[in-house]
């Protein structure tokens, strides 16, 4: 793999400038904040905490209060980004969820003393500033909200329905807070982390024994942490993070060429419907009827007649667009767009909505190729991880091979070409046929592939030979005697996947 390039394509190098020095003043102003407070801070102390010039700030922000608002807001974003969503990602098992969240909601790194002490100097001017009360008051309550229904799970599932869940919950989050304030006015290498946390388990057992041992289960000796192939709350965190919020390829342009035709699929257990409207458009919905969530669209592929989507359980019709026609709520709308002749689908907001780099692809890749039949799918006993990187290892070798930062393309002998698409998807041409194979993750060790073939030709991957190498590796990562703190091998393609799917990750989750 000596021709293997990994270098990775950056923003251009003046956005990426402003991007650095708007970032560097941010956390200048979080440190100015911390030490002065939001009243004594000045623009001339956070440029000095920069060590940038003063005339800069300007170029950023109109005024110091924009300054201090842009600091928030990022510690609000982070709060997000490291707390509630890989916590809410654990909602099926709330004693697991509120085990993580006590962890991560004192880590180090979120919690130290320099930013908690910003929350609070905003928090006591909140009053005075409406724009500091809007960003702790969202912070305040999706926290409260997320422990609220944390809770009231916890107590469904031990069965103690004498225990009021609002109780419980403000009783947690008033231990947490606490020990903030206590983070807030001490020096890191006085706080002591373990015993906070011991503190916040030992109320949660008193609520509820039998649960919340001393030592979380992945700090406990003598006890391997889950596989990251195998462990139920990282695929719930994987499917939040990375599945749901990438493009996703349903179709050739030329699968659904009239208005009513429609492809389904399924990705990460959610239904998923793409139907060509009236004037050339394309929409994507979740394959649910709104009276009783049952599929509308059948099959892997069809045609609505009458131009509409009925419904023929519930008499419910709706637009090619999702709109409602007979009364009712619309179709629950997902995003699709089109690029070099495919259609893509997404089905979260989350992170930016730019498509993965299709250069290596012609434009008219699929131009004049019928589909050789309808789209195939297999179930595989093994998680979306390994396929993806089994196909990296070894249909990415013996030929010159470009990472991208979201993706991997790789040229071999003659026209042909493969681009995988982070996370899940390979494109393959070979002058004479094309395909598209996507594993999509179906639950913590299992995944189904899609297959979409096209033209007289098809290079594509093997998939039963996919599905018995996978299974066996998904079987040898997790026997009791695997050393989980190691990798299965791989090549630079594979390695430069696991590292695209660690920076999507949080960082204080435990699960890197």
């Amino acid at each position: 793999m000596a021709n293997t390039r990994k270098a990775r394509a950056a923003p251009a190098p003046e956005k990426a400038l402003r991007i650095r020095q708007r970032q560097r003043l941010i956390d200048a102003c979080i440190s100015a904040l911390h030490q002065y407070g939001p009243s004594s801070t000045t623009i001339e102390k956070v440029v000095a905490i920069a060590d940038m010039s003063p005339g800069i700030v300007n170029f950023y922000f109109d005024t110091k209060a924009a300054m201090l608002v842009a600091a928030l807001e990022y510690l609000a974003v982070e709060f997000e980004r490291e707390v509630l969503v890989p916590v809410g990602a654990l909602r099926e098992d709330p004693a697991r969820a509120l085990a993580l969240l006590i962890d991560l909601y004192l880590d180090p790194e979120l919690a130290s003393p320099r930013k908690v002490s910003v929350w609070y100097a905003f928090w006591g001017e909140a009053n005075s500033r409406r724009e500091y009360y809007d960003i702790c008051g969202k912070k305040d309550e999706g926290f409260a909200s997320l422990v609220q229904d944390l809770i009231a799970r916890l107590i469904a599932r031990t069965g103690r329905s004498g225990l009021d869940p609002d109780g419980v919950a403000l009783g947690l989050i008033g231990a947490l807070e606490i020990l903030w304030q206590d983070i807030a006015f001490q020096d890191e290498a006085d706080v002591d982390r373990v015993a906070y946390k011991r503190r916040c388990r030992a109320f949660l057992r008193s609520v509820f024994p039998g649960h919340f041992i001393d030592q979380p289960a992945a700090d406990r000796a003598g006890q391997a942490p889950e596989s990251p192939y195998a462990d139920p709350g990282r695929f719930a965190i994987e499917r939040d993070l990375i599945l749901f919020p990438a493009w996703h390829v349903a179709a050739h342009d030329g699968d659904m060429p009239n208005a009513g035709d429609y492809v389904a699929f399924q990705l990460a257990g959610e239904r998923i419907l793409v139907v060509r409207g009236e004037n050339d458009e394309v929409h994507a919905f979740r394959n649910a009827c709104t009276a009783r969530p049952h599929a509308l669209g059948e099959g892997s592929a069809g045609h609505f007649d009458g131009g509409a989507i009925a419904c023929a359980v519930d008499s419910r019709v709706y637009a090619y667009d999702g709109t409602a026609v007979n009364g009712g709520h619309g179709l629950t709308p997902l995003h699709a767009t089109r690029a070099a002749g495919l259609i893509f689908v997404r089905l979260s907001d989350r992170d930016s909505p730019v498509l993965p780099n299709l250069a290596a692809l012609p434009e008219d890749a699929f131009a004049g190729l019928a589909q050789i039949a309808p789209a195939d799918e297999t179930e595989v006993a093994a998680d979306w991880k390994l396929v993806a990187e089994f196909w990296l290892d070894y249909l990415f070798a013996d030929g010159a091979v470009e990472a991208q930062p979201d993706s991997i393309a790789w040229h071999g002998a003659g026209n042909q070409t493969r681009l995988f698409l982070f996370p899940d998807t390979m494109i393959a041409l070979d002058g004479d046929g094309a395909s598209v194979t996507q594993v999509f993750g179906v639950a913590a060790g299992c995944s189904l592939v899609r297959r979409l073939a096209y033209g007289s030709h098809v290079e594509s991957p093997d998939i039963a030979r996919t599905a018995a190498t996978c299974e066996s590796t998904q079987a040898g990562v997790t026997a009791p005697l695997y050393d989980t703190g190691t990798e299965p091998g791989g090549e630079e393609p594979s390695q430069h996947f696991r590292d695209w799917i660690a920076s999507r990750l949080p960082k204080a989750a435990g699960l890197l």
